[in-house]
């Protein structure tokens, strides 16, 4: 299977300024991103879109291809599959697989990507989730709370329900690109998954989460030494 990567970094970033080069283990997202697709050896190319001259840099120091992003498509408006469908057009990509990696979640591991490519057999489309156990609520017209994913007036056991419930995670997609174009959205026909640790599947939205993030790396770590 040829497998391209394509891997989004724009330079502006409402939460965090200048997200993409924010460190985690010394290392900038950008960095961790590229290494991790590079590591896993499940894609052939990788491509790095983005309007910024330094994080471009980032990524053809690394061996990334860079794929100039218009600044129309670098906004806070502007969406995923919006930069995904130009880079591919760009490349004059038509056929295969297209991996989508994001920065923000920077514990994605390079067996996460292998597993995810393992997975993703007769698949049209695949993500990385986590578990989910969480009973979600949600605010009505009348300020009351309603259960979402259960029934408050049958409360159930974690282990008594029935079926798995995955939490999105936005480390990384996989799908057939000619369904992509074709649907304009990188969840079409069927889909698949990959499950990462919890620990792992923390996305960083804002400086809280980079924290939490760069604490979860350095346990991590010491974890490693230690065993």
């Amino acid at each position: 299977m040829s497998v391209i990567c394509i891997i989004p970094a724009r330079g502006g970033s409402k939460g965090i300024p200048r997200k993409n080069l924010q460190e985690v283990g010394g290392i900038p997202l950008i960095d961790r991103a590229i290494q991790t697709v590079s590591n896993s050896a499940v894609a052939d190319h990788i491509i790095v879109s983005t309007e910024d001259a330094e994080i471009a840099s980032h990524a053809t120091r690394l061996g990334a291809t860079h794929v100039p992003r218009p600044i129309e498509l670098a906004t806070d408006e502007a969406t995923s599959e919006s930069v995904l469908l130009h880079a591919l057009k760009a490349l004059r990509v038509t056929a295969g697989d297209l991996l989508f990696v994001q920065t923000t979640t920077p514990l994605l591991y390079s067996s996460d990507l292998q597993h995810l490519v393992k997975n993703y057999a007769g698949c049209d489309s695949s993500l990385t989730v986590t578990e989910s156990h969480g009973f979600l609520w949600r605010s009505t017209t009348d300020g009351s709370l309603t259960g979402v994913n259960h029934d408050p007036q049958k409360r159930l056991r974690r282990q008594d329900i029935d079926g798995a419930e995955y939490l999105e995670n936005g480390a990384a997609y996989l799908m057939r690109i000619e369904g992509f174009t074709a649907a304009q959205h990188r969840f079409f026909g069927r889909i698949g998954c990959s499950i990462m640790p919890r620990s792992r599947s923390v996305e960083v939205d804002n400086m809280d989460d980079l924290l939490l993030v760069r604490l979860i790396d350095k346990a991590l770590a010491e974890r490693q030494q230690n065993n």
